[in-house]
């Protein structure tokens, strides 16, 4: 491979974050392999009973889904976006998340004072019309992990010297 073919192979990112999150209305299902379908609600409720899920998306063009973490309060999936988005990587640090992420407070003002915004489902070509919404599929594998990543963010850092 040379060097154009290498360079036409990076992803064209909108901006510095590799990664953009938002936070929807969304309804779970499993199916008879126990995947885990996740309905994304972009203009409206669903129908109760609902969840909330942060849904991560590639900063490129089309915004494609990366990943998504499901909540039972709105709040709660706020808090750990909130969290969670000072570490997302960042292509003026080679791919790679902050060794000391910001305050979620100045990397929400970093963000309006360059004009960043979050995931914008108008901005998203595949999603036009009314009731926009996506669907993830996770194996049962993935959901479960995803469920311990949030476990691992809202417990925090371990001390030093704890495994």
């Amino acid at each position: 491979m040379n060097d154009q073919e290498q360079i036409q192979e990076q992803p064209q990112y909108l901006d510095d974050r590799m990664f953009v999150l938002g936070v929807w209305p969304v309804r779970l299902a499993k199916d008879a392999e126990e995947n885990h379908q996740t309905v994304i609600f972009y203009d409206t409720m669903p129908p109760q009973p609902s969840l909330w899920g942060v849904a991560t998306y590639h900063n490129v063009e089309g915004y494609p889904i990366a990943g998504i973490n499901h909540f039972e309060r709105e709040d709660i999936a706020r808090a750990y976006k909130a969290g969670i988005e000072p570490s997302i990587p960042l292509t003026s640090l080679g791919g790679q998340s902050p060794n000391t992420p910001m305050t979620p407070d100045d990397f929400a003002a970093w963000k309006a004072e360059n004009n960043l915004g979050d995931f914008d489902p108008d901005k998203a070509p595949r999603l036009s019309g009314k009731d926009r919404g996506d669907i993830v599929v996770q194996t049962k594998e993935q959901f479960i992990a995803g469920l311990e990543q949030i476990g691992r963010v809202v417990a925090g850092p371990k001390p030093e010297g704890e495994a």
